[in-house]
């Protein structure tokens, strides 16, 4: 009987070889870990840059060191401020806003003021990768990362100028086995949303058949994938894939497939604009007595209830990142100061910039080279557990180890910069997204 750990060695290989049928990394789209989108606007999403250049007061010309006691320490922020994704920087800006406000004022090395550069990513690949060689021009020493869209293309140029790089949304599978250098991610794996769907449809509804109903881009692929491989390990079986044209003028003759299928659930995993109209014309079908219908992430929102119409969406069900261990905390320091309630991706957004503030206070210094050793060492077990960069420098200050615990998920990261944290399933209730079943941590890593 093989190990549990020649298991995950065969899942992360399973992974690869499905990876290398979707051909070379370029236009992978956010599938998997995007949760309940929408939500908090907080600061207005900027379309460029913040502080222009984003040089600020740094000295940077290796690629290494910036700043010291006082002066202006600038952390790079390459988000989908344009663009498909744009709600994502909309609700991700205003949370390091929070974080960088919270650090100033504990007094990070001394008393330097923060600031970001921010780079538009949108979701085109090029364009990220532009914004990327922007900010290591400018000598960011570390830098708060973008979408699924645009990562995979970001992956070499990372690691080859050694680019600290925390992605706050990308939860594609091709992140799964190459980070952990200079590449983390404070999201989940699609992988792990993936188990929750499988996990669901096959223990709580009891389907033992799916279909897998997609976007015809590599992102959406990925998720459909990551949640067929979770029923199949759990026993039921997957009896075929149908792939939904972008820009189709509908989907009548692949839902009336998928009605011809002996299948009682499907996956659909695709983008607002295709998500909308196959919903139309799957409620026009009346397919909903042929087979249940699962959702991914990117439509999980309060807005596509309404565009698409409460009584079409009732009963469709998704999985949502649930909040982390200090997610109360931090909500209500988020409220105080935006007046709103934090968005999908505020939480991991705080959590990376908390940590790179924790990392270069442990080094006490600001240089990308201590990113490696000290992100790492003030994320995980052991140490004392704390949920702000006060609570850490505090800690810091007296000599202690720290584990930083945070508001999206503990941030727990392994070898490769993954971290895995709790799954809600949620079901469209009454014209609301509601919470059915939550999922821990703990239980997910058995399944995926």
């Amino acid at each position: 009987m093989p190990s549990e750990g020649a298991d995950k060695k065969q899942r992360i290989a399973n992974r690869r070889t499905y990876l290398k049928g979707l051909g070379a990394a370029g236009t992978v789209l956010l599938a998997g870990c995007s949760g309940s989108g929408g939500g908090s606007g907080g600061d207005d999403a900027a379309s460029e840059t913040e502080s222009g250049s984003g040089d600020g007061d740094s000295e940077a010309t290796d690629g290494g060191t910036m700043g010291g006691d006082g002066g202006t320490l600038t952390i790079g922020a390459l988000q989908p401020f344009t663009g498909g994704f744009d709600w994502i920087a909309s609700n991700t800006k205003p949370a390091y806003n929070l974080a960088f406000s919270e650090i100033e004022e504990a007094g990070i090395l001394g008393g330097m003021s923060l600031e970001a550069n921010e780079q538009d990513s949108a979701t085109d690949p090029q364009q990220a990768l532009s914004g990327l060689q922007t900010l290591d021009s400018a000598g960011v020493p570390a830098v708060i990362g973008p979408s699924s869209s645009v990562m995979p293309n970001l992956i070499q140029p990372i690691q080859n100028n050694e680019v600290p790089v925390n992605t706050v949304m990308a939860g594609t599978i091709q992140l799964d086995d190459t980070g952990g250098e200079w590449l983390w991610r404070s999201v989940p794996s699609d992988a792990v949303g993936g188990a929750a769907a499988g996990k669901y449809a096959y223990e709580d509804l009891n389907h033992e058949k799916m279909a897998l109903a997609y976007k015809n881009d590599k992102g959406s692929q990925s998720f459909s994938a990551s949640v067929g491989e979770a029923f199949k390990s759990l026993g039921g079986s997957i009896v075929g894939e149908v792939p939904l044209p972008i820009n189709a003028s509908d989907y009548r003759s692949e839902i009336q497939e998928l009605q011809q299928m002996d299948v009682d659930f499907v996956q659909m995993t695709a983008a607002t604009e295709v998500s909308g109209l196959f919903m139309k014309n799957y409620d026009e079908l009346g397919a909903k007595e042929d087979f249940n219908l699962a959702l991914g992430n990117d439509v999980l929102t309060q807005g596509f209830i309404e565009t698409t119409g409460a009584d079409v969406m009732e009963g469709m069900i998704g999985q949502a990142p649930a909040a982390g261990p200090a997610n109360d905390q931090f909500a209500a320091s988020f409220e105080e100061m935006h007046g709103e309630p934090p968005g999908t991706f505020s939480a991991a957004a705080y959590d990376a910039a908390n940590l790179f503030a924790l990392a270069f206070q442990s080094a006490g210094e600001v240089s990308r080279s201590v990113i490696p050793e000290h992100l790492p060492k003030i994320a995980t077990p052991p140490g004392t557990e704390v949920t702000t960069f006060a609570e850490g420098k505090e800690a810091l200050d007296n000599g202690d180890e720290i584990n930083y615990t945070g508001a999206s998920n503990p941030q727990n990261f392994d070898e490769n910069g993954n971290v895995v944290g709790p799954f809600n399933v949620v079901q469209a209730q009454d014209g609301e997204w509601n919470p059915v079943t939550t999922y821990e941590a703990s239980v997910l890593q058995d399944v995926y």
